[in-house]
């Protein structure tokens, strides 16, 4: 790549920092805008950015779509890099008439059901790794937030759970069950030495390396619980990920009658159109309706 990009990046990398956006966030910007950069090198000749047409750019997101063969959903996520790349660091308005999103088909998600729940935890004899998936599914917190937990979070007196750092960047409790709760002490009662409560609740593999000591478990290491356990229970084609045990929460609470309010406030979403997709996965959604074929 030609180094004259370098302080556009190192710009770009400064002003998303200073934005204070999720370290992930910030490391997908950053990876889409090389990918852009290393592609305007080789195919434009290292043309000067301040001199970049609407047609460049429509040359590159065809470039994506037809050479790479990214799914819209993708594509739709670098035109959003650009868009912020253009307007803060080249300081261009963004025409969304000239890059329109892409049209992204919406597919239901794979979620698994009370008893493939059930038969998943109960497969797995490790007391920590029972006590991750039992409470990532129990409390409908993401991935990030159970890795951010640390052992004073969990408040049994209040059976909830504090989360401290949602992805909408507030505050907020999680319910806490008394079965999950159940594992969580088997697990803790296990840790030797003991955890405190300024410990990370489920701590790196090796606590004891200072790389790891004041780091929760990566998010990786929960995927291949989840994925070892599937695999135990034949369960692998059904493609479950750990975001598929935040939607079994959802689902099985609109299923039981839950209002859509209150699912919303326990899964932390920041709008109702996000709880909305268990309309779609519950037992509404047309399947309870009989056919007028057969009345």
């Amino acid at each position: 790549m030609n180094e004259k990009y370098n302080e556009y990046i190192n710009r770009h990398l400064s002003v998303l920092s200073f934005r204070d956006l999720a370290d992930s966030t910030i490391s997908s910007y950053m990876s889409y805008l090389n990918q852009f950069l290393v592609w305007l090198s080789e195919s434009l000749q290292s043309k000067d950015l301040s001199d970049l047409t609407w047609d460049d750019l429509r040359l590159y997101f065809g470039h994506l779509k037809d050479d790479r063969k990214l799914a819209n959903s993708t594509i739709n996520a670098h035109i959003a890099q650009l868009c912020d790349f253009w307007e803060y660091i080249l300081k261009r308005p963004w025409d969304k008439k000239e890059i329109p999103y892409m049209r992204v088909d919406e597919k239901l998600p794979a979620v698994p059901t009370v008893d493939e729940i059930n038969m998943i935890i109960n497969s797995i004899s490790n007391l920590k790794h029972k006590a991750e998936i039992a409470l990532l599914y129990s409390s409908g917190i993401r991935i990030s937030e159970l890795s951010r937990l640390k052992c004073g979070d969990i408040l049994t007196s209040k059976n909830c759970i504090f989360i401290a750092k949602t992805k909408n960047r507030s505050e907020r409790y999680a319910v806490l069950s008394e079965k999950a709760l159940g594992h969580l002490k088997n697990y803790v009662r296990s840790v030797q030495p003991p955890l405190t409560k300024e410990d990370h609740l489920f701590p790196g593999e090796d606590r004891h390396r200072v790389e790891v000591r004041n780091k929760g478990i990566s998010p990786q290491s929960v995927r291949n619980v989840l994925d070892k356990a599937c695999d135990r229970c034949s369960l692998s084609e059904k493609g479950y990920t750990l975001h598929s045990l935040r939607h079994a929460f959802g689902l099985h609470l609109y299923d039981a009658g839950t209002d859509l309010i209150y699912i919303k406030e326990a899964m932390g979403h920041k709008s109702l159109s996000s709880t909305e997709i268990y309309l779609k996965l519950g037992i509404g959604n047309g399947r309870n309706v009989v056919s007028p074929y057969d009345l």
